[in-house]
């Protein structure tokens, strides 16, 4: 399954109101979760405010999830496709 990260910084929205951007995430992962979408999210400390890492069945259903996630004006990102050693290998092979 793809593996993404996403960079994300809260609008001024997200921080004039963070409860309410939690809870939007909140409800975000929980209907991805549902259609096979895994995140584990990270609050950090630097130019970015969140770190995602996603794993999605495929890019459309990601891209889903960045428009959800987008949707409510709490969150900008900047998202990275990832590859693990394996996968860089077998990539590498051809």
């Amino acid at each position: 399954m793809p593996t993404y990260i996403a960079l994300g910084k809260l609008t001024s929205q997200g921080k004039q109101n963070p409860a309410g951007a939690m809870r939007a995430r909140d409800q975000v992962f929980a209907e991805f979760q549902k259609k096979g979408v895994k995140v584990t999210s990270y609050v950090t400390l630097g130019p970015y405010d969140v770190v995602l890492v996603v794993d999605a069945p495929n890019e459309e259903l990601m891209m889903q999830f960045l428009f959800a996630s987008g949707a409510g004006g709490n969150l900008d990102t900047v998202t990275l496709r990832a590859f693990t050693p394996p996968e860089m290998e077998r990539l590498r092979a051809g």
